[in-house]
């Protein structure tokens, strides 16, 4: 779960290859973007379609790695009922 304070800090966005194990670095990311809140890095995440054969993970202002499967669910919280 995303801790509230997260929601409004800086976050970081930077695609992966596919496959990474969670919790390494990656051989050969992209360039890291920084969003001024979480919500635009997962609206950005969600609405820019990633380089072939790599993903978005988002870091969070408290060191959260969000992954691509947690992506889908924070972006229907985001669009409410």
């Amino acid at each position: 779960m995303v801790p509230k304070t997260d929601w409004d800090a800086t976050a970081h966005l930077q695609y992966e290859p596919m496959g990474t194990p969670k919790g390494t670095t990656p051989p050969h990311g992209s360039d890291v973007m920084e969003f001024s809140s979480l919500r635009e890095a997962i609206h950005w995440a969600m609405t820019n379609e990633a380089p072939a054969g790599m993903h978005a993970v988002i870091r969070t202002a408290s060191g959260e790695v969000i992954e691509p499967s947690q992506l889908e669910e924070l972006w229907a919280s985001l669009q409410g009922p």
